[in-house]
């Protein structure tokens, strides 16, 4: 069962009070296990907010030896070794195993999601209650935060649901959309799109940086042209990324998954990035898709004249970060205040929770 909001403040803030004071006023030390996507974020944001981290830990044999940061990375043997005075873990599909380890080792620990929901608890109760369109929506972020908190993944099995980006009514079968797909992948967003769709809409804008991706994307692409009928310009496809500014970057698959892509200054695959505002030089769209492995925030702050001029339907992922959901959904709302918004969750695992946001007309 789904804890309510009262109950998920209360293990929030008991899991708060078990985080040293000396560790969050950076006087004691403590150490981060895994340096994945999130944990390279984490270790700079904590470091930013004063927490002291001296060590690092990864069961990626890849990884140990290396700095991160000016941080060392060590094997996860090393920490029965070392028993550091507390540890932040941040490989959040390895949460339930990592605790359990360490328990045994009587080392004190937190979760990166469990700290980031308990610090700043008020602000995505303040979502809670205050801004989501429906009661299914509360209920998928109760199970969302639930997991957050413990590692659980069963929470958000239980609210777990198909058609991803077009699951609300008013996100699937309207005509004349013009469609922006921000990573875009292989083309199966895009796909889904135009069922969705019934093969009826004015145009799609397809952006993927990854370069094999982009080559599977036109591959996909030339066939929906030729099995749906559709005119060769309905399709655009962009090889470049969307952020705040444009630019030429870096990025490299740190899993080695073609899912994974994401901006890393050492990475080995040069990229392009663009932003909305100026791609589109005042053509209106209306409806944009993100799922950009955690650049999301930028590419919104490079679309923000776009949304705010035609307030578009928007379907953003906000799982990457901890601290996504209420970020993303401030910033949303100060762009175009009369946006309503509803949470949905599209995967078995912690992944894939995307806010939906629209203007009822």
């Amino acid at each position: 069962m789904i804890p309510e909001i009262d109950a998920l403040e209360s293990k929030a803030a008991a899991l708060l009070a078990s985080v040293p004071v000396d560790v969050l006023a950076g006087t004691r030390s403590a150490s981060l296990y895994g340096m994945g996507f999130l944990g390279r974020w984490a270790l700079s944001d904590l470091m930013a907010t004063g927490i002291r981290i001296d060590h690092c830990y990864d069961g990626n044999p890849a990884m140990v030896g290396k700095a991160v940061e000016g941080v060392s990375v060590l094997g996860i043997d090393a920490i029965e070794i070392d028993r550091p005075d507390f540890v932040f873990i941040s490989a959040r599909h390895a949460v339930l195993p990592i605790s359990a380890r360490l328990e045994v080792l009587g080392v004190a620990h937190i979760s990166c999601d469990a700290f980031y929901v308990a610090r700043d608890f008020a602000a995505f109760r303040a979502i809670h209650d205050g801004m989501l369109d429906d009661e299914r929506s509360r209920l998928v972020l109760r199970a969302v935060l639930a997991t957050m908190l413990t590692g659980d993944r069963a929470y958000v099995i239980s609210v777990y649901e198909k058609d991803q980006y077009f699951a609300l009514p008013q996100f699937s079968g309207i005509e004349k959309e013009t469609y922006v797909d921000a990573g875009a992948y292989v083309g199966d967003s895009l796909e889904r799109f135009i069922w969705t769709h019934y093969g009826v809409f004015n145009k799609v804008i397809a952006f993927e940086p990854g370069p094999k991706q982009f080559r599977a994307l036109k591959t996909r692409a030339k066939r929906l042209l030729i099995e749906w009928a559709l005119d060769e310009d309905q399709l655009e496809l962009v090889p470049a990324a969307l952020g705040e500014q444009a630019a030429v970057a870096r990025a490299e698959s740190q899993s080695g998954q073609m899912t994974s892509l994401a901006l890393e200054k050492s990475g080995d695959q040069e990229i392009r990035i663009e932003t909305l505002d100026e791609y589109l030089a005042g053509e209106p769209i209306t409806f944009l898709k993100a799922d950009v492995e955690g650049m999301e925030m930028p590419l919104l702050r490079g679309s923000a004249d776009t949304i705010r001029r035609f307030r578009p339907k928007l379907a953003i992922c906000v799982y990457h970060y901890p601290s996504d959901i209420p970020v993303i959904s401030h910033y949303l709302k100060s762009l175009v205040p009369e946006y309503r918004f509803a949470l949905r969750h599209h995967s078995p695992q912690f992944m894939e929770t995307v806010l939906y946001a629209w203007v009822e007309t």
